[in-house]
């Protein structure tokens, strides 16, 4: 997935055309990709740009972007419940199985 193109589409997602807050953006895409592995998304599925992938990563941004953020909650429990849909995906076990 390019790193660019997902910055784009999240700075989109978070209504932000400014560059000023591009280093706030790129953690939070970092930590949400970091997550994802953690919870044990392949990397494949992550670096085919998965369109799970991009929504989770999106909705953990909207998340966690800013301080006074009423629909934090909200898009925290998406960021969730997308996760599990990319666990229990055939994609995230397809994309782990080395016998394809």
């Amino acid at each position: 997935m390019d790193a660019d193109e997902l910055k784009a589409t999240v700075k989109t997602v978070l209504r932000i055309s400014a560059d000023v807050y591009d280093v706030e953006i790129e953690m939070l895409i970092d930590s949400a990709l970091e997550d994802l592995k953690r919870v044990g998304i392949s990397e494949l599925a992550i670096d085919e740009g998965n369109p799970l992938v991009r929504k989770a990563v999106c909705c953990y941004c909207k998340a966690n972007f800013g301080y006074d953020n009423s629909d934090a909650s909200f898009f925290d429990r998406a960021y969730r419940q997308t996760v599990t849909d990319l666990m229990n995906s055939k994609a995230n076990v397809c994309a782990g199985d080395s016998d394809g």
